[in-house]
This record gives C-alpha cells, structure tokens and sequence, in this order.
C-alpha cells in the first residue's frame, strides 16, 4: 500500500499528530491522518459504513453521561467534602482554600476540566486528534455559550459584574492564549514549556488567593455594600411540620462548589397544596398569603432565588432518600434542572412525622428509599422507575443510567462519600472517580476514532473541537443556568473564564507534563498548522466579552447581549463546518 504523510490543520481537516507516524489510507480521504490501529482497521476490518457511523453517535453520547454521571456522583462529591473541612478548619489559612473562589480556582477546576483534562491526556498516549481539539472547542463554547445563557437566564438585568476577579480572569485568559500559542508555534511542545504553562497555574491560583487582601488595600477597589453578601446561602435552618431541620440546596453540576453559604434559621411547612417557606421570624399575618409566596410548592426568601424559579412542586419530587445520621434528600427534577434539599432531622420520631406528611401531601408520587451504595441500589432504581407510571423516555434512559450507575456502584460503593459515614474516604473517592474518567475518556476518544473511518469526511479534530466539546462542556452549561436563575449570575461567569484558564494551564499542560516524565522530557511533536485559527477565535470571543463589558452601562451586561454571544457561537460552528468539507478556504492560511 502507498504510504503518505498527512499533515492537516487542526480547525479545517486534521489536528495535531501525535509522537506516531501520521499515515493516510486509500478512501479514508484527506480528513486526518491515522494511528497503526486505525491503519489496521483500515486494512483488515469492516467497510466504511455512514450508517455505522452515525450509530456511533449514539456510543459517544453514551460516553458524554457517563463523564458527567461520574463527575456528578463522585468527583464533585469528593470535592465538596475536601471543600467543606476546609472551611471548617480552625487554620485561617486553611479556611481560605474553602472559600468559593479559591476552590473555585483549584480544586473544582478538577471537577469543572476534568474530561477535558482526560482527553487531552489519553490523545497523547493513543495518538488522537481530537485531544486539543476539545480543549480549543471548549475555550469558545465556554466564553460563548455559557457567558450567552447566563445573561439570558439572569433574574436581574443588567447583569452587574464584580469588576476586580472579571478584569483578573480576562487578563489571565489572554495570557493563556499567549502562551499556548507560543508553546505550539514551533510545531512542539518542549518541557520548560509545559513547565511553564502548568506554573502560570500556580501563579494564577496565588492571586486568586490574594484577590480579597489585594481590593481591601485599595478603598477605590472595594465593592459597594449593596454587592457584598447578594448571593444567597444555600443552607438554611427551619421547621418544616413543626420539626427543625437544617435545609441545605445543592447545585447539580461542575461548575462551583455546591455547599457554600452560611446558615440561617428558616420555617418550612408542607400542606396539601405544597411546601411554603419563610423566614425564621415571628409571622406579621396569621395566614400565608397565596399572592406573596405563591400558592404551590417551595420557595426560598420569598422565590427570588429558588434555583427551579420561584417554587419547587411536588410533581418535581421524584425521590426522598433517607441516609443515615438523620439526613433526608429530597431529589427534584424539572427538564434539565436537578437540586437536592438536604435535610437534617436529629429526633427520630419528629422524621417519620416529616416524612408520613410528605408522603400523604405529595399523593405518594415519590419513591422513598433509603440510600444503597452497592448495584443493588442501581438496580432498585432502574425497577422503581420501570414499573412506575413515569414517560416512556424516562423508561428509555434509565437503561443507559443504570449501567454506568451500576458499574461505578460495582467499583466505588466502598468509598462513596454520599453515605456520610464515608466523607472520611473522600481522597479514595477522588482517585477512584479519576481512574473512571480516564477510563471514558480513552472509550470517547476511540469511539471519535470509529466515527471519523466510518464517516471519513468527519475528521477526529473536527469532532473534538465541536461534538466532543459540546459534549464534555454541556453539563456546565446547564449548570450556568441555574446558578444564573439562583440570582448568581456573576458566579457562573466567574467560573466560566476561571475554567478557560485551567482549560489551558492545566487540561493542557498536566497532561504534557505527565507524558514528558514518562518519556524523559521528549518533545512532544505537535500539528498546528491551524492554530492561527484557533488562537484567533479564543482571542476574539474574549475582546467581544470584553467589548460588551465597557458599553454603557460599564461594567455590566444587558439581555440582548445573551443572544448576540450564543449567534456567534452558532457562527463559528458553520464557518468550521465549512471549513472542515472545503465548503469555503480557511480564515487563516
């Protein structure tokens, strides 16, 4: 067979090769080059089929949950634990690490990049396209569709930004384009420079660290009284039926930390119609009033920040979980919006009182169980949901989540800090969610491999640069919702550029670094012929962020400009799209 190198430009038709030979084969077109085992399949396996192809989709959507289920269910988790001793710690020092920005900018960047930081890592040992493909697409579907539906999902507009972190992580974030951009423009990544990038990350977290020192030094810098405090707790204390209880919300998703806040004293009462609440004070009526707090459901501090909108309704609760030391979960489902109330009733007999008034106001439409960390609890689970009155989609998906579920029960019921009685192995929990991440993330990459022989005009950088980032990045997106509806727009696009920054000093470089001390510090040989293109579009998504921001109002956002960033994001799909089938010549030779 006729052999032939194949360089192909990473946002057109190709992507970086690896530290293999890149060899194209015949039919395979010129759309990326291939690894031996692709030039195996090529050889000796089955036919290209558009068919097989587009069935592979499916494969890689399965991988897509099974990155999110792990990070959801276990490395956040683990996180939030680590996150939460912090705070508790008696070392001022310490507590810092806990604070929501700080951990927002280490620890949680591991939760919030960690598939990408995977996927960059496993490229380079399988010889993939797709790794800094993904990484690239998910610095733009970050910046623009994360920042686009935050300001479009934000109670409160214009969307008032903190200026001192906003200006920090815009000017980190350009750093980190320059410097990727300079460590790729010789066409190889040399150690001092993955050395270099991965210690801009410690430059970055320090002053993360030392933002509050650094704006309490300058009085011109210190946020006005109104901003301080806005964001509301996530735990409160109440009495729902007469019973006190510690309330605390969580946040699905990778995007923050999700517990948070300080405490306050709160009085929940579930009746017939739903579950009101109201401040810990001495009511001002002797009758809630339907028009003030609504006349179903569940609302914090009068709805404003309640993260489903104003009010949780029963016809939301899908489970009540009972775990041990007292605490109830209640599991509420709206379309993609998914929060936990966790409640703490210490007295045994004042539970089942709370939980025998849930049950009968609520129908007994959720399913009550207790919580089982084994695949027992996967398969109690999928049996509940099989033969409950649930829509047939519902039906449908809970096969796929009962086997990633039950295989990480298989794997990890032993250190799953769900069961508070196992916070204490929150660093196994960590490690283990780890190892499955890499796990699907090498499973992904294969699948993208399959994807572009079968469909040869796809090649692997395009998919990662647009469905495997879309993918890995969609469930912060959905994250960035709700933390926007909670009233915490500001924070979600915080932690959108902070994510932007480790996306780089860390999804990329760690992964460099770790495959340089494997192999004494070889370069790592790169294809960049279109990281002019790349840098541009991360370059240019960031000045208009930054263009919108110095429009009047300063220093805020108004709605339209939601719309505005998600058009764009939808313009940079077509325009590589085209790209990619020669539909029209690259932006940048």
């Amino acid at each position: 067979m006729a052999r032939e190198k194949n360089i192909t430009p990473l946002l057109a038709a190709g992507g970086r090769s690896s530290r293999r030979a890149r060899i194209s084969c015949p039919g395979l077109g010129q759309g990326g080059g291939r690894s031996v085992r692709g030039r195996a399949r090529c050889r000796g396996g089955m036919a290209p089929s558009m068919l097989v192809g587009c069935l592979w989709f499916l494969m890689i959507a399965f991988m897509f949950f099974a990155q999110h289920h792990v990070c959801d269910a276990y490395f956040v988790p683990a996180i939030n634990v680590f996150v939460g001793k912090m705070k508790r710690s008696d070392n001022t020092w310490l507590q810092r690490w806990g604070q929501e920005a700080v951990a927002g900018a280490t620890i949680c960047a591991l939760g919030c990049n960690g598939p990408e930081m995977f996927t960059n890592l496993i490229s380079l040992y399988t010889g993939s396209d797709a790794g800094i493909g993904v990484v690239v697409g998910s610095e733009i579907f970050n910046l623009l569709i994360i920042v686009g539906l935050t300001i479009s999902a934000a109670p409160v507009l214009p969307l008032a930004l903190e200026r001192v972190p906003f200006a920090r992580d815009c000017m980190f974030y350009a750093l980190s384009i320059v410097l990727l951009y300079w460590a790729l423009l010789d066409h190889k990544i040399e150690a001092y420079e993955a050395w270099v990038l991965l210690a801009a990350a410690g430059v970055y977290v320090a002053c993360v660290y030392f933002t509050d020192d650094f704006v309490q030094c300058i009085p011109a810098l210190r946020p006005e009284k109104a901003e301080v405090g806005s964001e509301s707790p996530s735990k409160k204390k109440g009495t729902m039926h007469g019973v006190e209880v510690d309330v605390e919300e969580i946040l699905h998703g990778r995007m923050v930390d999700a517990h948070g806040g300080a405490t306050e004293k709160w009085n929940l009462d579930a009746t017939e119609h739903g579950i009101y609440a109201e401040p810990n004070k001495p009511p001002a009526e002797p009758e809630p009033k339907a028009n003030a707090r609504g006349s179903l459901g569940f609302t914090f501090a009068g709805g404003g920040d309640a993260l489903l909108g104003p009010m949780l309704k029963y016809k939301d609760l899908k489970e009540v979980v009972l775990m041990d030391m007292g605490v109830i979960n209640l599991e509420f489902i709206h379309n993609l919006q998914h929060i936990t109330l966790r409640l703490t009733v210490e007295d045994a007999a004042k539970r089942t009182e709370l939980l025998n008034n849930i049950q009968e106001y609520s129908l007994c439409r959720p399913w009550v169980h207790g919580y089982d960390a084994t695949i027992r609890g996967a398969w109690q689970h999928l049996y509940h949901t099989m033969v409950s009155k649930d829509p047939l989609l519902d039906k449908l998906l809970a096969i796929p989540h009962f086997l990633i579920d039950g295989l990480l029960k298989l794997t990890l019921f032993a250190v799953d800090v769900k069961d508070v009685r196992k916070e204490g192995r929150w660093p196994l929990c960590f490690v283990g969610a780890m190892f499955w991440l890499a796990i699907f993330s090498f499973f992904m990459l294969e699948i993208a491999n399959q994807i572009h022989y079968n469909i040869p005009a796809l090649p692997n950088s395009f998919l990662g640069i647009t469905v495997c980032a879309i993918g890995t990045s969609f469930p912060n997106a959905v994250a960035s919702v709700l933390m926007a509806q909670q009233n915490k727009p500001a924070a979600a696009i915080a932690n959108a550029l902070g994510s932007n920054v480790q996306n780089v000093f860390l999804a990329m470089a760690l992964p460099w670094v770790i495959f340089q001390f494997q192999y004494g510090g070889k370069p790592i040989d790169q294809n960049v012929a279109g990281i002019d293109e790349g840098v541009l579009w991360m370059s240019g998504t960031l000045l208009l962020v930054v263009f919108f921001v110095f429009l009047p109002p300063f220093c805020k956002l108004s709605y339209a400009y939601g719309p505005v960033l998600v058009s764009v994001y939808l313009a940079y799909l077509v325009i590589t799209s085209g790209e990619t089938f020669h539909w029209w010549p690259p932006l940048v030779n």
